[in-house]
């Protein structure tokens, strides 16, 4: 397959050196790339901002922001087999970042946010017959009926649920649904494992329409 992956915390800009991100490693995204190019599978891996050092055999695509995933997202997905949505993309972004860095005064600032494009929304909505879009929830509480609402709002072949504990873990609890078929959980598994199993389940099931 031709896998496209996404990886890291996207940065959201304030001002030219401050931004609004989170606490994802990237260790995922990555796990995912590695193991993908391993079974034989040709891989763009597209990175928020990340201490993970890339595979070589993986075409690197390098972003910052929401809106810069989205449309390397939008430029790849149509030559994919298969897209694998690892990334924390945020939720929010400044509505009107600065253009010159903010001084500080010493009075209380309000940043308004504005809710940035929801990228796996976009891509289970507008895939191809054929294509296989697996998406991730990081859910605090009620985990398999959140994960199980978006795989079916979202429309994807499979969903990774897990908790906020996962962030940035070498080790960590995933729950994995696809339609039709039975929860499949993996206890206390290193990101290797648990990458290994999205891209085995992934290439077993998908079936090519040409």
């Amino acid at each position: 397959m031709r896998i496209l992956i996404t990886a890291g915390g996207t940065r959201e800009y304030i001002d030219p050196v401050r931004f609004i991100s989170n606490a994802s490693s990237g260790k995922m995204g990555y796990a995912l790339a590695r193991k993908a190019l391993k079974a034989g599978h040709k891989v763009t891996l597209i990175s928020a901002p990340t201490s993970q050092k890339p595979p070589g055999e993986a075409k690197l695509v390098n972003v910052e922001t929401a809106a810069q995933m989205f449309e390397a997202v939008k430029k790849h997905f149509s030559r994919c087999d298969c897209l694998i949505m690892a990334a924390a993309v945020a939720d929010y972004t400044p509505a009107r970042p600065a253009g010159t860095k903010i001084k500080k005064t010493g009075k209380s600032m309000t940043i308004k946010l504005k809710p940035t494009t929801d990228i796996l929304k976009w891509a289970g909505k507008n895939k191809k017959k054929d294509q296989f879009v697996v998406g991730f929830a990081l859910e605090d509480n009620n985990v398999r009926e959140r994960a199980e609402k978006k795989l079916k709002e979202k429309k994807l072949n499979m969903i990774v649920a897990n908790t906020c504990a996962a962030i940035g873990a070498e080790k960590s609890t995933v729950q994995i649904k696809m339609p039709g078929r039975e929860w499949l959980e993996l206890s206390k598994a290193s990101k290797a494992v648990i990458a290994g199993k999205i891209v085995s389940l992934a290439g077993s099931i998908y079936k090519p329409a040409r």
